[in-house]
C-alpha cells in the first residue's frame, strides 16, 4: 500500500461518513442500550439531542413547508472528538481529531455493523465521506494564494481598468457519476472559520479567526439500481473506493511551498 506522508500541521478540520439508509422506527431505550454496549470501546458517552428536519410539499394551494424534530441518540468518545449519530433514515460518525483512514474505517464498521445488529438496516442509499480543509498561513495578514496553492482553485483574474484587487471567491467543480460514484470539491477563499470552532467536537488545536481557504470534499456513491442489501463487506469495499481519490485530489491542489512552510513545521 502506498503510504502518504502524515504532516505535522495539517489543515483537516472535520471529517464525516453518512450511511444513508430507509427510514426505520426510532430506537427503544434498550436498543440504544445495547447499541453503546457493542461500541462501548470506541465511543462510550451517551446523549440524547432533538434533530428539526424540514421538508416541502407540493399541494394544490402551493408549496407546504413541514417541520418535524427526532429525538437522535449519539455517542461520543472521552475525548470529545468523535460522535456517531443514529438517525431515522441514516448513520452519520463525524471526527474533529481525524485518526487516519484505517483507524476511522475501522471505527465506521464498528457503528455501522452494531446499527445494524439491534435493529436491522433494510438497505443503502447512499454512503458518503466529507473532508474539510481549513488552510491557514502563519504571520500572513491577506496570503497570496498563488504560492500555496493549483492555478486551478485562484479564481477569475480582474481584467484591466477594475483596478481593484480580487479578495474572496468560491467554486464547485463535481466530477461523475461513474457506477453510481461521485465527488464534489467545493472551494473558497474566506475569512474566519468554516467549520464552528466552538462545535460540541472539540477541534484539534486552538484556531483564531482569519485568512484562510477551503477545501472541502465530497466523496459519495448512489447505487445505480435499487437497493443493495446492507453489508460490511458492501461498506468496506465502498469506503474504500470513495477514500482514495480524496488525498490524491488534495495533493494535486497544494505546492510543495504550502507543505514545507506550514504543513511540515
Amino acid at each position: 500500500m502506498n503510504q502518504r506522508e502524515i504532516y505535522p500541521n495539517a489543515p483537516l478540520v472535520s471529517v464525516s461518513f453518512e450511511l444513508r439508509h430507509p427510514e426505520s422506527d426510532t430506537l427503544s431505550a434498550k436498543q440504544r442500550s445495547l447499541f453503546k454496549e457493542l461500541i462501548r470501546q470506541y465511543l462510550p458517552v451517551m446523549r440524547t439531542q432533538q434533530s428539526t428536519v424540514q421538508t416541502v410539499e407540493i399541494g394544490p394551494s402551493g408549496p407546504v413547508q413541514h417541520v418535524s424534530t427526532e429525538e437522535v441518540p449519539k455517542y461520543f468518545d472521552r475525548e470529545n472528538t468523535m460522535a456517531a449519530s443514529l438517525l431515522k433514515s441514516s448513520t452519520i460518525v463525524e471526527t474533529t481529531q481525524y485518526p487516519g483512514w484505517e483507524r476511522f474505517r475501522e471505527v465506521l464498521a464498528a457503528v455501522c455493523s452494531a446499527r445494524h445488529e439491534v435493529s436491522n438496516i433494510d438497505g443503502v442509499e447512499r454512503i458518503g465521506l466529507r473532508y474539510i480543509d481549513e488552510i491557514r498561513v502563519p504571520g500572513t495578514d491577506i496570503p497570496d494564494w498563488g504560492m500555496y496553492l493549483n492555478d486551478s482553485l485562484l479564481g477569475p483574474r480582474s481584467a484591466n481598468g477594475i483596478g481593484l484587487p480580487l479578495k474572496q471567491w468560491q467554486g464547485v467543480a463535481a466530477f461523475g457519476p461513474e457506477k453510481g460514484r461521485s465527488l464534489v470539491l467545493r472551494y473558497a477563499s474566506g475569512e474566519g472559520f468554516a467549520t464552528d470552532p466552538n462545535g460540541e467536537l472539540r477541534r484539534k488545536s486552538p484556531s483564531y479567526p482569519g485568512p484562510f481557504f477551503l477545501l472541502d470534499v465530497d466523496s459519495f456513491w448512489v447505487p445505480e439500481a435499487g437497493v443493495p442489501e446492507f453489508s460490511p463487506t458492501l461498506l468496506t469495499s465502498q469506503g474504500d473506493a470513495l477514500h482514495a481519490p480524496v488525498r490524491e485530489m488534495f495533493e494535486q491542489l497544494i505546492t510543495d511551498r504550502l507543505r514545507n512552510e506550514v504543513f511540515r513545521k
